[in-house]
């Protein structure tokens, strides 16, 4: 792959990955409440209309997964293997 010219300096690239692992924990630890029993719930004025658990489940595992893919990305180009 050779030389990387970044037009983002590396400390911001850093950043990015680490906000994007801070999301996939944040993300992990909902799951990890859902699976207690706790549930999610769609309001108005603080008056729960319908529950939104699973709805909200399925949004935290694509987050899981989207971060997944960013970091493998991320440590592939850092290892020379984007093209792979």
């Amino acid at each position: 792959m050779g030389d990387l010219d970044r037009l983002v300096p590396s400390g911001i690239i850093e950043q990015w990955v680490y906000h994007l692992r801070r999301q996939r924990s944040r993300a992990a630890d909902a799951l990890w409440l859902i699976d207690q029993g706790y549930t999610m719930h769609d309001g108005l004025h603080g008056v729960p209309t319908h529950d939104a658990t699973a709805r909200w489940r399925d949004e935290q595992e694509i987050v899981i997964a989207e971060v997944n893919a960013l970091l493998l990305l991320y440590d592939n180009i850092n290892l020379g293997r984007a093209d792979d």
